[in-house]
């Protein structure tokens, strides 16, 4: 039968309604492609989000219960260990905060479930932890922070600088949030067209790569080892193909891009940079048939960033398109990976776990009627 898409994502809930598993976190998928040993964290932050939005829409308290018992697990201890940022991973070879984007993920979630059930204690959580973060005052970006309390070299990933940027506009339009929080974000946003770096097409460099080489040295200059987290310089990989592999990647996470943007569209609505000629080019990718193309082929698409879901909601925030274009690409993605038989987003991806859990990237779309989806 048809069904709006709001049915959908109170099937892919109800297991967890009255599950009292809920209360030690929800499961975690493995990162992907990446393969990473991934602590609850991330997705029962993905899921408070999902939980929080229904109640929003429903005003059923069965989810406010469900999402207090998400949110109550990530202020527990064990997932803020020393008292410094988020656990999220295990790895010998990576940070275990996940970078800016762990780290972002959490403080979307609590500052979205603090708004919507009104509970500054969460608030509080999540601007404790952003504000751990150094930020440069020259060019925006913040720093890694370690679990440990570590301070690591910048986050060498745009979009997790990015991601960082819209959790913390998400935190700092909050009426409990301390005004650093506002400047910090307002900065990295004055400072975007100096740090972003597109292709000619509009797609947007995957790694960090400011314009112009003296803003690159400078931070580099800024770390008493010259580090940046810039992976991409170095390595064994022929610099051609490298460059290939990049910007094969950046297709997969445009619109991951676009939808932290939107995000900070709605918090930011003035902002200058949105008349920007190259924040133009780059909502304007989406819409090209060489990205439709290559996006759904794309191993870092919608079996692992629901470009569906995305796509529809940067359209909907910035007011392009058409709701049958949007309805496409919602359909689209559940088409490929929503799997009528166990209410799950796992079809077609490696890591069932974390792809379920980022429907919450639709909670923030409009109820729309799929009226090309049948179950």
């Amino acid at each position: 039968m048809k069904m709006e898409l709001y049915r959908i994502l109170e099937r892919v809930a109800e297991p967890w309604i009255n599950n009292d598993e809920i209360k030690n976190g929800i499961p975690a998928g493995h990162n992907g492609l990446y393969h990473d040993s991934e602590t609850r964290a991330r997705n029962t932050s993905h899921w408070l989000v999902t939980l929080t939005y229904l109640y929003k829409h429903t005003n059923n308290d069965k989810y406010i219960r469900a999402a207090k018992n998400c949110a109550s697990f990530l202020q527990n201890d064990h997932v803020r260990p020393t008292g410094a940022t988020f656990h999220h991973r295990d790895s010998k070879q990576k940070d275990h905060c996940n970078g800016l984007i762990g780290q972002a993920w959490t403080i979307e979630a609590l500052a979205e479930s603090a708004r919507i059930l009104n509970q500054p204690d969460l608030s509080r959580l999540a601007e404790d932890v952003f504000l751990l973060h150094p930020q440069d005052g020259r060019t925006g970006f913040w720093k890694r922070v370690e679990v440990n309390g570590q301070i690591l070299p910048f986050d060498g990933t745009f979009n997790h600088q990015l991601w960082f940027a819209a959790a913390g506009g998400l935190l700092a339009n909050l009426p409990w949030s301390d005004s650093q929080i506002d400047d910090q974000v307002q900065l990295f946003l004055d400072e975007l067209e100096s740090n972003i770096r597109l292709y000619p097409s509009g797609l947007i460099f995957h790694p960090l790569k400011p314009v112009g080489l003296k803003r690159l040295l400078y931070l580099i200059r800024t770390d008493k080892q010259g580090r940046i987290g810039l992976t991409f310089i170095t390595g064994s990989i022929p610099l051609p193909s490298r460059r290939q592999q990049l910007e094969w990647k950046a297709i997969g996470y445009h619109a991951f891009n676009l939808y932290a943007f939107a995000l900070l569209k709605q918090q930011y609505p003035e902002h200058g940079y949105w008349e920007t000629a190259q924040w133009k080019r780059a909502l304007k990718y989406i819409r090209t048939r060489e990205y439709q193309d290559a996006v759904w082929q794309n191993e870092y698409g919608s079996s692992y960033n629901p470009v569906g879901f995305e796509v529809a909601f940067v359209m909907e925030v910035f007011d392009i398109g058409s709701v049958e274009e949007r309805r496409w690409w919602v359909e689209k993605q559940l088409k490929c990976h929503y799997n009528p038989k166990t209410d799950r987003m796992d079809r077609n991806t490696e890591d069932g776990h974390t792809l379920t859990a980022r429907i919450y990237e639709a909670a923030r779309l409009e109820n729309i009627q799929l009226s090309n989806f049948n179950l």
